[in-house]
C-alpha cells in the first residue's frame, strides 16, 4: 500500500449555517472557506511555537514558503451520488504523514480553538468537530482517502490548478504536457507512478461542477492560473488523501476515489468519459 505525504487520518469538521444567514455553501465558494478558516487559525495560534505556526500557515517565521508538507484543507462536499449538489458540508484537515505526536497535539488545540467563520456575504458559519458516533459518508475521511484499502481510480473533485503554463503547438500536445505535470506531481507527493493521468473539463463523480465553474487562482504577479479536472489511474492500490497543483493547501486538486465505501461509481474510469 502505497500513500501522500499527508496523514489518511483526517481531522474532519461539519459547516453549518447561523440563523438568519445563508442556508447552504457550494464547491465554488472553496477557496473562500480556506483562506478565512486559516486566517482563523492563525489569530488563535499567537501562542503557539513557531514551528507549530509555519505548519499552520504554509510559511517560516521569516515569511518564505515551506518546502516541506503544512497543513492542507479538503473540502468535504455531496460529491458521486444521483442525488449530489456540490453542497459544501465540511471540511477535513489533513497533517503530513510525518509529523510527531507533540506536534500533532500542538496543533490539535489551536484547531479546536475556530468554533465559528465570518465569510462576508456567504454569512456566518458554525465548526463542529466530528467525533464519536459513525459519521454521514461525506463527512467520513475513508470516502476521500479509501483508507485502508486504497484504491486504483481517483477522479478530481476541486480542479487541479496547474504549477506552470504547459508548452505545445497543438492542444493534444498541451494535454500530454499537463499529464506529464500531473504525474511528476503525483511523484513528488509520495504517490506511485500512474498508469494514465487523463485531462478533461468534467469530474467523474456525480455533482462536481464543471473545472471553468470555479474561481481562478491569483498567482503572485496578479495573473490567473489555468486549472483542470483530472482522472488518475496507478496500477497499484493508493491510499489518499490525494492534493495536488498550486492549490492543493487550499482546497484546490482533492481527488477522491472511484471506488469509494458507498460502493463503485465507475468500474473503469475510461468507460466513463467514454475512451
Amino acid at each position: 500500500m502505497q500513500q501522500s505525504v499527508f496523514s489518511p487520518q483526517l481531522i474532519v469538521f461539519a459547516l453549518e449555517p447561523e440563523e438568519g444567514g445563508r442556508t447552504s455553501l457550494d464547491l465554488a465558494a472553496t477557496l473562500t472557506v480556506c483562506a478565512r478558516w486559516r486566517e482563523a487559525l492563525l489569530s488563535h495560534s499567537n501562542d503557539a511555537a513557531d514551528a507549530i505556526r509555519s505548519i499552520l500557515s504554509g510559511h517560516d517565521s521569516r515569511g518564505a514558503p515551506l518546502r516541506d508538507p503544512h497543513l492542507a484543507f479538503l473540502p468535504f462536499a455531496s460529491v458521486g451520488h444521483v442525488h449530489a449538489d456540490s453542497r459544501l458540508l465540511g471540511m477535513g484537515l489533513a497533517l503530513p504523514e510525518l509529523l510527531g505526536p507533540e506536534e500533532r497535539r500542538a496543533i490539535g488545540r489551536v484547531i479546536a480553538r475556530v468554533r465559528q467563520l465570518k465569510l462576508g456575504r456567504l454569512g456566518r458559519w458554525r465548526v463542529r468537530a466530528i467525533t464519536g458516533s459513525i459519521p454521514p459518508s461525506h463527512l467520513c475521511s475513508e470516502s476521500w482517502t479509501a483508507h485502508p484499502a486504497g484504491a486504483t481510480q481517483w477522479s478530481s473533485v476541486t480542479p487541479i490548478a496547474f504549477d506552470r503554463h504547459p508548452k505545445g503547438r497543438t492542444e493534444a500536445e498541451r494535454h500530454q504536457a499537463l499529464a506529464a505535470m500531473i504525474a511528476e506531481s503525483c511523484e513528488r507527493n509520495g504517490l506511485p507512478a500512474t498508469r494514465d493521468v487523463i485531462i478533461t473539463p468534467v469530474s467523474l463523480h456525480l455533482g462536481v461542477p464543471l473545472a471553468h465553474a470555479f474561481p481562478r487562482l491569483e498567482r503572485k504577479d496578479g495573473g490567473l492560473r489555468r486549472h483542470s479536472h483530472a482522472v488518475l489511474v496507478f496500477d497499484v492500490p493508493v491510499q489518499g488523501p490525494i492534493l495536488l497543483g498550486a492549490g492543493r493547501y487550499r482546497g484546490y486538486g482533492l481527488f477522491r476515489p472511484m471506488q469509494g465505501i458507498d460502493g463503485p461509481e465507475s468500474s473503469n474510469a475510461f468507460e466513463a468519459l467514454g475512451e
